[in-house]
């Protein structure tokens, strides 16, 4: 006869998760899994969650960077800032006149 259901949590030597919804009894660890309790899986979940936002964050600021050496150089070549934004894709932060 089958077990409750129950979520069972993995973890492997790469770092990788896995999470497991069964009604076995006695349901075995999958070879290469170390088996984790809900916090320690939430715990490591929300590290991966991180890191790859922060990964995602950096991608971006790149991203940007690059947009705005590139419509730099353009500026400096005498190209009109519209034509450069356009061509480049980078919009420059606009100017706040002190006092107001």
């Amino acid at each position: 006869m089958a077990g409750t259901q129950q979520t069972l949590y993995y973890g492997d030597a790469d770092g990788n998760l896995r999470q497991r919804v069964t009604n076995e009894e006695n349901p075995t660890t999958p070879a290469g899994w170390t088996p984790l309790d809900a916090e320690a899986y939430a715990a490591k979940l929300s590290q991966i969650q991180a890191a790859a936002a922060q990964r995602q964050a950096d991608i971006e600021a790149a991203e940007i960077a690059q947009k705005k050496s590139a419509y730099d150089a353009l500026i400096a070549a005498n190209l009109d800032p519209a034509v450069a934004t356009t061509l480049t894709g980078y919009i420059p932060p606009t100017e706040t006149v002190e006092g107001s």
